[in-house]
């Protein structure tokens, strides 16, 4: 049935945030040619009144070439049901991004309490796309939702990118579109090395195994790095390589020994003794490292196999309380932190010592 424009209310249960006058023109064009051949939808509210429900471009279009009336379909619905059937009709539209679907549905869920199941039977779509457009919508980052409705990334992507915290998802999606990702499965791996971004240290001085494994689970270590120069210990047996490779791989922790990475007996006694200075100590370690190994491939290893944590004997990494000097971890520890790259995703940025 024909009605008059005059008499449709437009805003209750409009859904779009932005409007596009390319697409109404488009519109008013196919009108001049073919007439309205898709009639609007509208809900009657009384007194020869109506609300529109879907159809905003074509009332438009029809009010930029002067038309008085316009071809709709009445019906009688609830409030939640006019929603739902404004979303329903838009949802599929491709003019329509995903950030605006997101919080339609967000803006539907909190206004009439109902479920994602519920709504998911209501729209006729899966709960797993309501769940994930929500997320896009509630979780993204302005410069994330702006790539994802461009289109420089897709939902997968964008979905992944949504899980890190907002002050992270800046930076992250600037690694994402150099290395051009498309897959949500590369996006995850390129995140679990983002993520790892802290090195940690340990000593085992005074403690015992089982605490020190403690230490290490609950802090989702999942390699230890032995940096001694020698992993036998003489007066701790429990720390020597052999156990340590045993307890680690039952605990589902790797154990890897890195004998180059620390001070032979010859410096080391000399050093503790207090007869060359830690700056004397750092000026050989940094010179040993440079020369002697292979530093990148180092820091490739640290990323690629998760939290790691830098273990020597010494209590402290830095001298405190009764231990009089710091330890080697001290110097590559913060080597590390000082790694020159250009590849974000190889820079570690915090420290904590355990």
């Amino acid at each position: 049935m024909k009605i008059k424009i005059v008499n449709i209310d437009v805003g209750e249960h409009t859904i779009r945030d932005n409007f596009d006058e390319k697409q109404v023109k488009v519109i008013a064009e196919s009108f001049k040619l073919d007439g309205q051949w898709n009639p609007i939808i509208v809900r009657q509210k009384g007194n020869g009144r109506y609300d529109l429900i879907a159809g905003h471009y074509r009332l438009q279009a029809a009010n930029e070439l002067g038309w008085e009336e316009i071809e709709a379909t009445v019906k009688d619905l609830e409030d939640i049901d006019a929603d739902v059937l404004s979303l329903k009709t838009n949802i599929i539209r491709s003019d329509m991004n995903p950030t605006e679907k997101g919080k339609v549905l967000n803006k539907i869920i909190t206004k009439y309490g109902i479920s994602q199941g519920e709504l998911s039977k209501k729209l006729g779509i899966s709960q797993s796309l309501i769940s994930k457009l929500l997320t896009l919508a509630l979780s993204l980052h302005k410069s994330v939702a702006d790539a994802l409705n461009s289109g420089d990334i897709n939902y997968g992507v964008a979905s992944i990118i949504g899980s890190l915290n907002l002050n992270q998802q800046q930076n992250f999606l600037q690694i994402v579109l150099e290395r051009k990702i498309s897959s949500p499965e590369d996006a995850s791996k390129i995140k679990a090395k983002f993520l790892n971004d802290t090195i940690y240290t340990i000593g085992y001085q005074e403690r015992k195994l089982l605490d020190f494994i403690e230490i290490l689970k609950n802090n989702q270590i999942k390699v230890l790095i032995d940096i001694r120069h020698s992993a036998k210990s003489e007066k701790k047996p429990d720390f020597s390589e052999v156990v340590l490779k045993r307890e680690m791989e039952r605990n589902k922790i790797k154990y890897r020994h890195c004998s180059e990475l620390g001070i032979p007996y010859i410096i080391q006694i000399p050093y503790k003794e207090g007869k060359f200075s830690m700056d004397c100590l750092k000026q050989w370690y940094s010179w040993q490292i440079e020369n002697n190994f292979d530093f990148d491939n180092f820091i490739k290893y640290l990323k690629d196999s998760g939290r790691a944590v830098l273990m020597c004997m010494e209590k402290y990494a830095k001298k405190m309380r009764e231990q009089q000097y710091s330890c080697h971890r001290d110097i590559l520890a913060n080597l590390i932190l000082n790694y020159s790259t250009l590849d974000t995703l190889l820079k570690f940025t915090q420290r904590i010592d355990l």
